[in-house]
């Protein structure tokens, strides 16, 4: 049965959504007294004939009952969508989502005051801050915390023992191998508790650190004709690599086991790019050369350490574009000497590029400081055209080890 006209013909239109607004703002459950909007006559004559003689409020209970003795609907939220005018559950979703964030907030904080660790409360105020927690329950934000103190936990108990992988220590405590992988709540917000437990360490380095390590396995450094101490376990490997031309990948867990021990003062050229240390092995050049491939991985730089460590001179080589640049600069502050890395390089290479009628490509980044040559800077935030190293690698495999101390 349709509603009578005179609620639907437009007469009371300003009312409805006058109570429409209330119940958004207040809740569909409001039902106090609203004040009446200015209505066209025959809306104030409706107005009476509903809920009485009004005056300037009318009680939406008075409103509601009126509405369902006439069968518009069973409630005040439904007679308003027959009406025309439906109750967006937007605005009430929002204030039930804000209610449970504050007690979301005030779970986790409670929680946290539990810990012993002086700094847990500025730990989970960082955790709220970075939105770590956002979209949880007050149960499901404890649960979090609670994963932390297991971790953090298990780490203090596995302290004597040695370091842990942190896929382990993820299974073992918290039932998934992948609850601590990257991007997960619980990784960050333990990563953020490891930062007051351990101190400024390297975000890379951060769970190391504190006993869980990441992976030994993967992203090994890729070498070519590295020498080893006739007493090392790696001195079969690298000499029967060397003579059947295969390049060699050195894991973390290899290069633990059995560190690097090179003479001092050898003369070792790292670079950027795997395929200089696959066009090295191809060549059989015998120039000791090693790939960051990108970003050294934690097994290039345990690498690094390790030569420099044996007073090795280690230069180093990269593409010319901004990002290359940067890898250049970390590896200049780690104590590698640039090598080929400077204005004059660089634009040499420009000038072999336009004779050869070859269209570089162009980076929409600036360059990094170059401490090493701050011309370097100027030049490619001039030209902006990226040089890959592939493109060098003729120039830099015809390379001496006396070129290397150039």
């Amino acid at each position: 049965m349709p509603p009578p006209a005179s609620l639907t013909d437009g007469n009371l239109a300003p009312l409805w959504e006058v109570v429409r607004l209330r119940l958004e703002r207040a809740g569909n459950d409001n039902r106090g007294r609203v004040a009446v909007p200015n209505l066209p006559p025959a809306g104030r004559l409706a107005l009476n004939a509903l809920a009485g003689a009004a005056g300037r409020t009318v009680s939406l209970h008075t409103i509601e009952d009126r509405l369902e003795a006439l069968g518009v609907g069973p409630d005040l939220p439904s007679a308003l969508a027959v009406l025309g005018h439906p109750v967006s559950s937007g605005p009430g979703e929002r204030r039930q989502a804000r209610r449970a964030a504050v007690d979301a907030r005030a779970a986790v904080r409670a929680e946290a005051s539990t810990w012993a660790e002086p700094r847990a409360g500025t730990w989970i105020d960082e955790v709220i801050a970075r939105r770590i927690l956002a979209g949880l329950d007050a149960d499901e934000a404890v649960g979090v915390v609670g994963s932390v103190r297991a971790v953090l936990d298990r780490l203090a108990s596995e302290e004597p023992r040695g370091p842990i992988s942190r896929t382990d220590l993820a299974a073992q405590v918290l039932g998934s191998s992948h609850a601590l992988d990257q991007g997960t709540r619980v990784e960050a917000a333990a990563t953020r508790a490891l930062h007051h437990a351990v101190g400024a360490v390297a975000p890379r380095d951060l769970w190391e650190r504190a006993g869980a390590h990441l992976d030994l396995v993967s992203a090994p450094a890729l070498t070519w004709n590295l020498p080893a101490n006739p007493g090392s376990p790696l001195a079969g490997i690298f000499g029967e690599a060397k003579r059947v031309g295969i390049p060699v990948h050195l894991t973390q867990l290899a290069l633990r086991k059995a560190p690097v021990v090179v003479a001092s003062r050898i003369i070792v050229l790292v670079v950027e790019n795997p395929r200089v240390v696959e066009a090295a092995s191809q060549q059989r050049t015998d120039l000791i050369v090693v790939a960051t491939n990108g970003n050294p991985s934690n097994a290039v730089r345990l690498l690094i350490d390790q030569l420099l460590g044996c007073e090795a001179q280690v230069r180093y080589h990269g593409d010319f574009d901004a990002a290359g640049i940067a890898i250049c600069a970390r590896m200049h502050r780690r104590g590698l000497l640039p090598w080929r890395m400077t204005a004059s390089d660089y634009l040499a290479a420009l000038g072999e590029a336009a004779r050869a009628g070859v269209r570089l490509p162009a980076d929409s980044r600036a360059s990094p400081p170059t401490p090493w040559d701050p011309e370097l800077q100027e030049a490619f935030d001039h030209h902006r055209f990226i040089v890959h190293e592939e493109r060098l690698i003729a120039a830099l495999l015809d390379a001496s080890t006396t070129d290397l101390l150039t």
